[in-house]
């Protein structure tokens, strides 16, 4: 091998001028492919962690006698949790609810809701963190009623951080209720997960919704320096279910949110554990969607790698056909000369995909510091208005097992006719 080795690098030295072309098609490709995977494991980032502080971590445990009813003893739920996952993770106490009766108002001005998160700011204050706070501060709070709110909202109310603004809601008698909250901070939203949501101190929205004193609906658990895989999961509802009366596990929200929905109370309690990718899987289409892309335009490239590779080896054969020739007189056999080119093949796909992986680099260093937010469609992708790569070794060296796997089967295939050539033949061809 080491004879191989270095007959290739003062090959591809001495002819870089032929291999020059090859060299470019490696680079451009390795490099858009690449970019493309960090990119697209940027944006789908993007989404789960938006989904993260929207639903509030990583699991929901939530349920009762019905769709809307308190969670009880809910001290007691929060300790057997904790109990049962046994490792650092945060516990939030929510309220969420449908706010499309809601409106905010400011001087005259009006605006309707989506969604309340009733949350404890203070509790909650690293998991919001990742919202793009672009006025104000979560830290500065005042009192029991601060409200978070998009630019959106802002804009159409002509309000800024620091106002006061009245909050109308629907009670669960039916009846019109008005509060006052504060603009404690505007964050830069315009997606699923924030044009029309408000985040509102727990205690003030309990208050103004009317559903009983320390009303809570959902208990969240974040896990901030971990993920919980799917077999933790699976673990912490056995548990559970030894407990509770619990919902078999699903990959779709609705399915409790309408199994609670037709409960019937005379039977007691149900709960549900509602993982991330659960509350999630309406936007599913959109995640397979950017999957699907990646994968097509990778096969692109790695199609226009592969061909580039063996129609320009073809050229390069004819080429050296004196040199094979000389090669088999010398006494080398088919396997040797094979060995040749696929030495110099897997030369000029690492020296090139390594120049990929910098070039895909550098760009995604710029890319990271463009700001678009003005492209508000694609909010949805960004991080506090960036679209931030994901370096991912793993995959890329993948990825570069995919290239040398197929490029060099394409070259192999290419010479597989060449190097069969005898020394007379080969003093005939070039005659």
């Amino acid at each position: 091998m080491r004879f191989y080795s270095n007959l290739a690098l003062k090959t591809l030295l001495y002819n870089k001028k032929q291999y020059a072309s090859l060299f470019t098609v490696c680079v451009v490709g390795s490099a858009i492919m690449l970019l493309v995977l960090f990119s697209t494991d940027g944006m789908l980032k993007s989404i789960r962690d938006k989904s993260l502080i929207y639903y509030g971590g990583d699991l929901v445990f939530r349920g009762g006698r019905n769709s809307i009813a308190n969670i009880p003893d809910i001290d007691e739920k929060l300790s057997t949790l904790d109990s049962f996952i046994g490792q650092e993770a945060e516990f939030y106490k929510r309220i969420d609810c449908d706010a499309t009766s809601s409106t905010l108002i400011f001087e005259g001005v009006e605006t309707r809701l989506w969604q309340f998160r009733g949350v404890d700011f203070t509790s909650e204050r690293n998991l919001l963190s990742g919202l793009n706070i672009t006025a104000g501060d979560i830290g500065e709070l005042p009192g029991r009623n601060g409200i978070l709110i998009s630019e959106f909202l802002a804009d159409k109310l002509s309000a800024k951080a620091g106002d006061s603004l009245i909050l109308q809601t629907t009670t669960e008698d039916g009846y019109m209720n008005t509060g006052d909250v504060i603009i404690a901070g505007i964050f830069c939203d315009s997606s699923v997960f924030g044009t029309y949501t408000a985040y509102v101190d727990i205690k003030a929205l309990d208050s103004l919704i009317d559903r009983g004193k320390d009303y809570v609906n959902r208990i969240s658990v974040y896990f901030p320096n971990r993920d919980f895989g799917k077999k933790d999961i699976v673990n912490l509802q056995k548990k559970l279910e030894a407990v509770y009366n619990m919902f078999p596990l699903t990959d779709d929200k609705e399915d409790f949110r309408d199994a609670i929905h037709d409960w019937d109370e005379a039977s007691g309690e149900l709960y549900g554990l509602i993982p991330l990718d659960a509350n999630i899987k309406d936007l599913q289409f959109i995640i397979d969607a950017l999957k699907a892309v990646v994968n097509l335009v990778i096969f692109i490239l790695l199609v226009i790698i592969g061909v580039g590779m063996g129609s320009t080896y073809r050229i390069i054969v004819i080429k050296r056909t004196t040199e094979i020739g000389t090669f088999r007189a010398l006494g080398m056999k088919h396997l040797g000369v094979r060995m040749v080119f696929i030495t110099e093949s897997f030369y000029l796909l690492v020296l090139g995909f390594l120049a990929g992986l910098v070039l895909s680099l550098l760009a995604s260093w710029g890319l990271s510091h463009m700001n678009l937010s003005f492209v508000s469609a694609f909010e949805i992708f960004l991080t506090k208005s960036h679209l931030i790569p994901s370096i991912n070794i793993v995959k890329s060296l993948f990825l570069f097992l995919i290239v040398i796997v197929t490029t060099i089967s394409t070259t192999l295939f290419t010479i597989r006719n060449a190097v069969h050539i005898s020394p007379v033949g080969a003093l005939a061809t070039t005659a």
